[in-house]
């Protein structure tokens, strides 16, 4: 790493950590901590800006040799995993809240069935399980050092298993992004979109750190990421300041009224399972298949070997040979002490998928010893009593090949050498060799990783087939259970229009008659009846009387006092037959059967329509009387008409109660003499009047 971005990544952490420091004092101000609707965003926020303070803290101490640096630097990568963890855990949480739309206690992370009973998602208790496994992983890793070491210098290293510790950060946020999705409809449109974009540059981050190595882009990306969700949390809930210093108020984070509904349904729950092993397949796949790209780099390893080998030991993971080609030798001219000769090594790469990128060899010589310019595939040096051989790199003068060409590919050799003057009875057969190699492991290269690799792959694709295909019966149940509702609310409504429509039929024509002309709309109804009674009113002076009035008011008068004796017949059983001008019509006794109680009732009504416009008088300015003819008998009724229809009767008995309407007196109940016998056991009557009956001769009738 550069200084330069060893400056750029220590000032944007502490840039991004006092920021998030700044939001969660701000949260956390003026409300006690167990009452704060957003506790656990500010356990968030704080969380966060330890992360982003530790990790610059680990940047500013890497390579310090101090006592200080060793540790600062250990301790402080450490807490950096530690607090990311934390932070998978408490947004999980956060998003669980939203869910329930109510501020959780973390005590339900105690009972986990009953929790689970009463609505909170899984999700969230297989998050802790991971973030718990995930810290135990780091606590070890101290003595370990299976994720990551640290070498003399005091430099930070990723260890063989570092990608195992990527994944372990990522199923949580994958988790709980499934969670997000599952739960998308009982959360408003605004607080989905605020929560799914926390995602987005984390899981940039996580391919970033993947492929390119020494900057924090997770961490940066985290520090993002809960700077969005406070900004949010500011235009979606209008955060209040607290100046009234109320610690009692209680700010929530629920953004929508309405409850989630809890889903229960088995094939619900299926698809939530194959939904979660789906997206974390195929978190896993993509980090997989990173890795594949990138390789895994593993720690530097220093072989001492005290017998050289004469040939390649493929049980040996590494196997160097270095010795004296026998037919390349010859005594030096300038001094006969010496020999001068070919030294011939080979490193043999007995891995199968791992990357010889970069080593060193060294074994000891005596002294008096000197090597020719022009070795090849090495540089060759000569100091402290040892040959010493390294990798070519660039810009060194050996590198002619290019340094790709000195990486050692699995199962593959490289062969190195020089000429080099020694005394005569040097061996290297008998030193000392240290070799010392750095390595790339290619996963792709294993054939167990190819076939992990492959069934992943695998159940991945049944995966998403089977979340796609219980989606679609999920859909397809949910629009079945809309069009049910839409079919049950359209049946209400039609009942409520029907009902609406017999009330309105039943107020036009008698019961019996309405059933019969719904059952047969084309027949013809008419019927005849042995015993009806029937009543006409009139107002006295009606003429004289609209005559002062306006048309709006006549109407008015009309209306009020017709209404008052229509409400009277539906209460005692009468049947309106029509209105005809200030003429009001009504009859009784509409059966087959001749022996009925209709004149009785007809009686009693009449009393009651006198008392009605007693009643009237009282409000109203134009005091009205009326007169009151009854007449029982046989008639015929029926409807007339198909669009416009009415139901009316005819007959004598119809023509007869007209009659003893207009020749009565007024406020006074004129009836016949058929009426009379069938209520005179109730009734009292005056003496009877004989009156002209058109059609009919003298008749004998009565007053009331």
């Amino acid at each position: 790493m550069s200084d330069f971005t060893r400056i750029i990544s220590i000032s944007s952490l502490a840039f991004l950590s006092f920021f998030c420091f700044q939001v969660g004092i701000f949260l956390w101000s003026g409300h006690n901590l167990k009452q704060n609707g957003r506790r656990t965003l500010i356990f968030i926020e704080f969380f966060t800006g330890f992360l982003l303070f530790f990790d610059a803290l680990a940047y500013f101490y890497r390579g310090n040799t101090s006592p200080t640096g060793y540790h600062m630097v250990r301790l402080s990568n450490l807490l950096v995993f530690l607090c990311n963890f934390s932070i998978s855990f408490f947004f999980c949480f956060y998003v669980c809240e939203f869910i329930k739309q109510s501020r959780l206690s973390l005590t339900i992370l105690l009972h986990p069935k009953a929790s689970i009973k009463n609505g909170i998602p899984l999700q969230l208790f297989v998050v802790l399980f991971l973030c718990l496994l995930g810290i135990s992983l780091i606590i070890a890793n101290q003595f370990t050092h299976i994720f990551y070491y640290f070498d003399q210098n005091n430099y930070y290293h990723r260890n063989t298993f570092y990608p195992l510790c990527i994944l372990l950060g990522l199923l949580p946020g994958l988790i709980t992004f499934t969670m997000l999705l599952q739960n998308r409809k009982n959360l408003a449109p605004n607080v989905f979109i605020s929560l799914l974009l926390y995602f987005v540059l984390p899981s940039i981050g996580v391919i970033f750190i993947l492929l390119v190595y020494g900057y924090s882009w997770i961490n940066v990306a985290l520090g993002l990421g809960s700077l969005h969700l406070f900004y949010s949390s500011i235009k979606l809930m209008e955060l209040e300041f607290y100046s009234d210093g109320q610690s009692s108020s209680v700010l929530s984070p629920v953004y929508k009224k309405s409850l989630a509904e809890s889903e229960s349904s088995k094939r619900v729950v299926r698809t939530h399972f194959w939904q979660t092993l789906s997206i974390t397949l195929g978190g896993i796949l993509v980090v997989l298949v990173i890795v594949s790209i990138t390789g895994i780099s593993l720690p530097e390893k220093t072989l001492i070997i005290d017998k050289p080998y004469i040939e390649n030991d493929s049980t040996k993971s590494v196997c160097i040979t270095f010795k004296r080609n026998a037919d390349k030798h010859w005594v030096d001219e300038a001094d006969p002490d010496r020999t001068g000769a070919q030294y011939d090594g080979v490193i043999f790469n007995n891995m199968k998928s791992t990357i010889i990128t970069d080593w060193k060899f060294s074994i000891l010589i005596p002294e008096n010893c000197s090597v020719d310019p022009g070795p090849w595939n090495g540089t060759f040096t000569l100091s402290d009593g040892k040959l010493n051989v390294k990798k070519p790199k660039e810009g060194d003068k050996e590198n002619l090949h290019g340094e790709d060409f000195y990486k050692i590919t699995p199962l593959k050799t490289l062969g190195f050498g020089c000429i080099m003057y020694t005394p005569h009875n040097y061996q290297p057969l008998s030193e000392k060799i240290v070799f010392t190699y750095s390595s790339i492991l290619k996963p792709l290269l294993n054939i167990l990783f190819d076939i992990l690799l492959a069934v992943l792959f695998i159940i991945f694709i049944i995966s998403v087939t089977i979340t796609l295909f219980e989606g679609k019966l999920i859909r397809i149940e949910e629009e079945n259970k809309k069009l049910e509702k839409t079919v049950k609310e359209r049946t209400k409504e039609l009942e409520a229009e029907k009902n609406r429509s017999e009330s309105l039929l039943l107020n036009i024509l008698p019961k019996e008659i309405a059933k019969e002309l719904t059952a047969h709309p084309d027949s013809t109804i008419a019927k005849e009846y042995p015993n009806v009674t029937v009543l006409f009113t009139d107002i006295v002076g009606f003429t004289k009387i609209s005559g002062e009035m306006s048309a709006e008011e006549v109407v008015t008068m009309l209306n009020k006092m017709f209404t008052m004796f229509d409400e009277r017949a539906q209460r005692e059983g009468i049947e309106k037959i029509k209105t005809i001008g200030d003429a009001y019509m009504a009859a009784t006794g509409l059966t087959q059967e001749k022996n009925n109680d209709g004149a009785i009732k007809m009686i009693r009504f009449a009393q009651e329509l006198l008392d009605d416009v007693r009643l009237f008088n009282e409000t109203s300015p134009i005091k009205l009387q009326i007169r009151v003819g009854i007449n029982s008998g046989s008639l015929v009724a029926g409807v007339i008409g198909k669009t416009k229809f009415i139901y009316d009767i005819w007959g004598d008995t119809v023509n007869v109660a007209s009659r003893m309407e207009s020749t009565g007196l007024p406020m006074k109940i004129h009836v016949t003499e058929s009426t009379k016998v069938q209520t005179s056991t109730l009734f009292n009557y005056s003496d009877n009047t004989e009156i002209d009956v058109k059609g009919k001769g003298m008749m004998k009738t009565f007053f009331l």
